[in-house]
């Protein structure tokens, strides 16, 4: 059974993958300026996995809270986005159309990286002033008990309302397949945030996601007001973990985003619109055809 040791030696591998299938990767080289009838089309796949077995040691994380989801930022996932994104062009690929499932078996089967999201979609190229962000979620979801610095000011994120228990234990981290859409909708998911693809001269994407983590806290909270006597209560806090890069891409070639957390890999390849089959006329349909008789075609006797 294959496993991945090292984080450089799972990038190498994932290269090799992509360039035995796309053996003529495409060079960077400028994109020639189209008409808004020759719009071009890519289709974007992106895979993001969490590094499990992260080196200990003091690390300084300063509060990074979510990217915030304007007004034409694309929902894959949600009805009412979808037939927004439909209409300018953007459609989320099928399972069969993803071309990089053997990396998401290899992560899958390995006990150092875990997988957060594996998703892909079809859009034009379009430069950066007309450019559609693409909300990315995945992973687990923290529902009540948690505390987050995306919860302040943003009601999209408020935790689903408490139930009555008298269990003490940790929260627990639901799974996203378990979770009923109306509590996925006000729980934080372990992964979120956007990436944007444009075209311009080149092709560039450029990611702003966060990793959130769980942490217990202690507080000390008063018995009675004034008093010196106080009791520690315990809590936990999700710790968002940031990726926010921009980079100039290559198409039909994997690249690799990485952080000490997570990671993230991008294959953007060119879709070619299937040309429409041309008419076939069968010799009996010209047989029976009407003939159209000119005076051009018959012959003056001079």
């Amino acid at each position: 059974m294959p496993t991945i040791k090292t984080l450089p030696s799972i990038v190498l591998s994932l290269i090799s993958i992509c360039l035995l299938t796309y053996a003529q990767a495409y060079a960077a080289e400028p994109v020639a300026e189209t008409t808004p009838e020759d719009v071009k089309y890519y289709d974007i796949e992106i895979i993001v996995f969490k590094n499990i077995s992260v080196p200990k040691g003091e690390e300084i994380n300063l509060p990074t809270p979510s990217p915030i989801r304007s007004a034409n930022t694309l929902d894959l996932s949600d009805h009412e986005s979808i037939r927004m994104a439909t209409d300018i062009g953007f459609t989320a690929l099928r399972v069969d159309e993803l071309r990089l499932g053997d990396i998401v078996q290899s992560i899958l089967k390995s006990s150092r990286y875990g997988l957060l999201t594996h998703t892909g979609w079809r859009q034009p190229g379009l430069d950066q002033n007309d450019s559609f962000p693409v909300w990315i979620k995945g992973g687990k979801i923290f529902g009540m008990g948690y505390s987050s610095i995306d919860h302040a000011g943003n009601e999209n994120y408020l935790p689903p309302m408490p139930v009555m228990t008298t269990d003490t234990a940790e929260p627990t981290e639901v799974e996203l397949a378990e979770v009923k859409p109306a509590i996925a909708q006000q729980g934080l998911y372990e992964l979120e945030g956007q990436v944007i693809i444009t075209l311009s001269r080149y092709l560039h994407t450029q990611a702003n996601l966060v990793l959130r983590k769980p942490t217990g806290i202690q507080t000390q909270i008063e018995t009675s007001p004034g008093s010196s006597i106080s009791e520690a209560s315990e809590g936990y806090s999700l710790y968002n973990y940031g990726l926010n890069e921009k980079r100039r891409m290559r198409s039909k070639k994997l690249h690799y985003l990485d952080h000490p957390q997570f990671g993230m890999l991008v294959l953007i390849t060119p879709y070619q619109k299937p040309l429409e089959p041309a008419l076939e006329v069968m010799p009996e349909q010209l047989q029976n055809a009407p003939v159209k008789v000119t005076s051009e075609l018959i012959p003056v006797k001079k």
